[in-house]
């Protein structure tokens, strides 16, 4: 998938290494009711697809579909006891030590333990965050090394001596972007620990075992420290003066928080520049990896940080602790619990493209749609089943998708089905006819636990105002609308995969966001009333989503609502402008606005400090497929 961008450079997913060439898909782009199979082969080849046999349903066991895969002669079947597999859900799986066998799930419950399992899932068990102040120590401890002047730092030293510095990049001993970028590799290989940075060509990849190894991922957070963090700081101050200044604090929630970098960098810039507004703020962090909250708890003492470096120029300025502003909440938004009733600015960057999606397909001839079940059978190959949609949380995604101005303008009840086919059962019927013709149309992966989380703020933090930011469209994805891109770092290099169905724990899935879909969704959602169990587990588009007692019916409409993170409806220090009116915060949110992450930034951000030599702005024009939503 192409990025919107004439520069390939200027879509950054999470690696730096240069992408392969185009690579065919395992599976035929006319795709027929069937079993996907895959099996644990070496981490850096695509898993072969398997067929599966028909079967006969015994008793009350599920109904599952088996036909051939692209490969009818293929003589792997898929074993014949799948049906008696015991079901599971991610959360049953916390406790295992590996992955388990003889089980079947739901696609975003293979997702979620392959991702978040506590015991062998990718985040808990590979995933190190690029840090460039680690890696300059990294590089000059070993020169030190080397010379036989003293010994490497311990990795608690290296952490300590980074937050300390602080420094990020010296942008204006850039000449170019391209310079930039250099040394952004240059340290990116000396954190994933092929040398020191100084080596030859050729010397580097030496230093490095074979194998897959950590796996290093960057995020502009830590790329433009503290200038990114600073402009989010400069949004969030401007909005809390406009709307809650000063009868409510500025409570701050964010999850996926990281090395706690963000909420360095926003309180560091509020301590120096906005000290009425530091003395009223509450930084809470949700966070289920306990070794990230431990790294949070170091930045939130004093680890990392920039003080007031936009009037200090290039001297940097040692951070302040923020130890009392800071509370880390060790458990999932998915957990949480209690309501926040206070208005509050959530946030979640780089946080979406992570969470687990559902697999659907649709019948060809009445275009009902199918859920995908993963089966795991005993020896640990994959495999996908295809069955009725059962599951509530996918049948309310779809069912509320089918209410969106979107969807109704486009015809049909998914981007993977032609209008024209919706339109028509006769055509539908032809079609189903024609020798070889599929059963099932393409895959289409739904963000289902996006719609939870809208509805857990809907729910939990009913006075909230949201600002994220993530992928809108990624290279290199799988067959599927809105499919993922599926990556491993093998000896160095970015190995990416045509199926999600891979070893748990050594493969990063992260999926692109379609914001104008969860623009519609967010504000349907908002105005509507939480689904009871009855009816979540409907199908039936035809009867209108009651409206909540706290919010009007027309509460969301164009002539309600205002943009607040497009064109400015403040300064950054607060005052009003005439270009914008400020939102409301009662029951509490404004209609959310979509911008490109470079007007954000153009927006917010202190520019002149991220400038190089030539002129360009790496960190507005980097990332060119990513995008913020706000409200």
């Amino acid at each position: 998938m192409a990025s919107r961008t004439s520069n390939p450079a200027r879509a950054w997913s999470r690696s730096l290494s240069p992408a392969p060439s185009p690579r065919s898909f395992a599976t035929a782009s006319r795709p027929v009711i069937k079993a996907h199979r895959s099996g644990q082969q070496s981490n850096a080849q695509k898993p072969k697809p398997k067929p599966a046999l028909s079967t006969e349903r015994k008793g009350n066991e599920p109904r599952f579909n088996y036909l051939p895969n692209s490969s009818p002669f293929d003589p792997s079947p898929v074993d014949p006891n799948v049906a008696a597999f015991r079901p599971v859900t991610a959360k049953e799986l916390v406790r295992l030590r590996e992955p388990p066998k003889r089980v079947r799930m739901l696609s975003r419950d293979f997702i979620e333990d392959s991702l978040y399992n506590p015991n062998y899932g990718y985040f808990a068990t590979k995933v190190e965050i690029f840090d460039p102040d680690v890696a300059k120590i990294r590089s000059a401890a070993s020169q030190g090394t080397g010379k036989g002047k003293g010994r490497a730092p311990s990795a608690r030293e290296e952490e300590l001596q980074a937050a300390e510095r602080a420094e990020g990049f010296d942008f204006g001993a850039f000449r170019t972007t391209a310079q930039f970028e250099d040394e952004v590799a240059r340290r990116y290989m000396v954190f994933e620990g092929r040398g020191s940075g100084h080596e030859g060509e050729g010397e580097g990849e030496a230093v490095m075992g074979k194998g897959v190894g950590r796996q290093v991922w960057h995020t502009p957070t830590e790329l433009f420290k503290p200038w990114y963090g600073r402009a989010l700081a400069r949004y969030l101050c401007a909005s809390y003066k406009l709307n809650l200044f000063p009868y409510n604090d500025l409570i701050i929630y964010e999850i996926g928080a990281g090395n706690g970098t963000l909420m360095g960098d926003i309180l560091d810039y509020l301590a120096a520049h906005e000290p009425e507004v530091y003395a009223r703020t509450k930084y809470r962090i949700i966070e289920i990896s306990e070794r990230l909250q431990g790294m949070q708890r170091g930045r939130a003492k004093g680890a990392g940080g920039d003080g007031g470096a936009a009037e200090l120029g290039k001297e940097k300025a040692r951070r302040r602790g923020h130890e009392d502003k800071v509370e880390i909440i060790g458990k999932s938004i998915f957990e949480w619990d209690r309501v926040v009733h206070e208005p509050c600015f959530f946030l979640a960057m780089e946080v979406l493209d992570n969470f687990p999606h559902d697999v659907v397909r649709y019948t060809t001839d009445t275009h009902q749609p199918m859920q995908c079940v993963v089966s795991v059978d005993a020896t640990g190959d994959y495999a996908e089943l295809y069955e009725p949609v059962s599951d509530p949380l996918i049948a309310r995604y779809l069912s509320l998708r089918s209410r969106l101005p979107s969807s109704r303008a486009r015809g049909s009840p998914s981007p993977v089905i032609h209008p024209l086919l919706a339109r028509s059962p006769l055509l539908r019927s032809i079609y189903s006819t024609i020798p070889f013709a599929p059963n099932l149309s393409p895959p289409e992966f739904l963000p289902t636990r996006q719609l939870e989380l809208l509805e857990i703020l809907r729910d939990k933090f009913p006075n909230h105002r949201m600002l994220m930011s993530d992928f809108d469209t990624l290279p290199e994805a799988i067959e599927g609308v809105n499919a993922p891109v599926v990556q491993t770092r093998y000896a160095g290099e970015t190995v990416p995969c045509t199926t999600y169905l891979v070893q748990p724990g050594f493969f990063d899935i992260f999926f692109p966001t379609d914001f104008d879909t969860m623009r519609e969704l967010y504000t349907l959602v908002m105005s509507s009333s939480a689904p009871s169990t009855a009816s979540s587990s409907s199908l039936s588009t035809s009867a209108p989503i009651a409206p909540t007692s706290r919010l009007s019916p027309t509460y969301f409409s164009p002539s309600t609502a205002t943009s607040s993170c497009s064109s400015s409806s403040s300064s950054a220090d607060g005052r009003r402008s005439t270009s914008g009116r400020a939102n409301s915060l009662g029951g509490g949110n404004g209609a959310p606005s979509v911008v490109s992450h470079a007007d954000f930034l153009s927006q917010w951000a202190e520019t002149d400090m991220t400038r190089v030599g030539d002129g360009s702005n790496p960190m507005v024009e980097s990332y060119a497929n990513a995008q913020f939503i706000c409200n």
